[in-house]
C-alpha cells in the first residue's frame, strides 16, 4: 500500500517533468526553492506599500503645511493618521527603514502620538533603524521639499514639516530610551489614537 502511494505521487511528478519516478533528488528541489519564493513577495509587498504610504504622507504634509487657511489637525491630519496606522502590521526590515525615515518629518500632533505608539509596538526590532537616524540625521525632508518647509506652519501647530537635525536627534533619543525601558502601546490605546484623530 505504501508503495502504491509513493508510486502514484512519483509517477505524476515523472509525467510532468518527463523524469523517471525513481529519481528522488529532483523531487525535493521545487519544495526547497518554493519556500523562500513565498516569503519574498510578502517582504517585497511590504516594502512597496511602505514606500507608497510614505510618499502619500509626505505629500499630504506638504499640502497641509502650505495652506495657512487649514485648521490644525483637520482633514489632512486625519488622512496622515489613517495612512500611518497601516505601518502597524508591517514588520519587514524594508518597512522598518521607511518607518524610521519618517522621524525627520513633523507629522502633526495626532500623527506624532501615533508614530510614537507604533514605534513602541515594534520595540527593539525597530531600534537599529532608529539608531541609524540618531547617528546620521536625515536631510531628506529638506532636500525633497525645500527650504520653505523649514518654516513654522499654523496648520502644524506652529511646527515646520522638516525637523532640524537637533529636533530629530532629541526625538529619537527619547523614543529609544522608552523602548529600552519596556514602554508599550496597547491595542486599545492604538485604537483610541486612530479613532480620535481630531483631538
Amino acid at each position: 500500500m505504501v508503495m502504491s502511494v509513493i508510486l502514484l505521487a512519483e509517477t505524476s511528478i515523472g509525467l510532468a517533468r518527463s523524469w523517471s519516478y525513481h529519481y528522488h533528488p529532483k523531487i525535493a528541489e521545487p519544495t526547497a526553492v518554493a519556500t523562500p519564493a513565498k516569503a519574498a513577495p510578502n517582504t517585497s509587498e511590504q516594502s512597496g506599500e511602505a514606500k507608497l504610504l510614505k510618499r502619500a504622507i509626505v505629500s499630504d504634509l506638504a499640502i497641509y503645511a502650505q495652506d495657512q487657511r487649514l485648521q490644525p489637525n483637520g482633514a489632512y491630519g486625519d488622512q496622515i493618521v489613517s495612512r500611518l496606522s497601516r505601518f502597524d502590521s508591517m514588520n519587514s526590515p524594508e518597512a522598518f527603514i521607511v518607518f524610521a525615515s519618517l522621524s525627520g518629518y513633523y507629522l502633526g500632533t495626532p500623527a506624532e502620538k501615533l508614530y510614537y505608539c507604533l514605534a513602541l509596538r515594534k520595540g527593539r526590532a525597530l531600534e537599529p533603524y532608529l539608531e541609524h537616524y540618531l547617528h546620521n540625521a536625515s536631510p531628506e525632508c529638506l532636500s525633497d521639499l525645500g527650504q520653505n518647509f523649514t518654516r513654522p506652519s499654523a496648520a502644524l501647530d506652529g511646527y515646520a514639516v522638516c525637523r532640524s537635525p537637533e529636533q530629530q536627534t532629541q526625538r529619537l533619543r527619547n523614543l529609544i530610551v522608552d523602548i529600552d525601558s519596556g514602554e508599550y502601546c496597547t491595542d486599545s490605546h492604538l485604537a483610541r489614537l486612530t479613532r480620535s484623530v481630531r483631538k
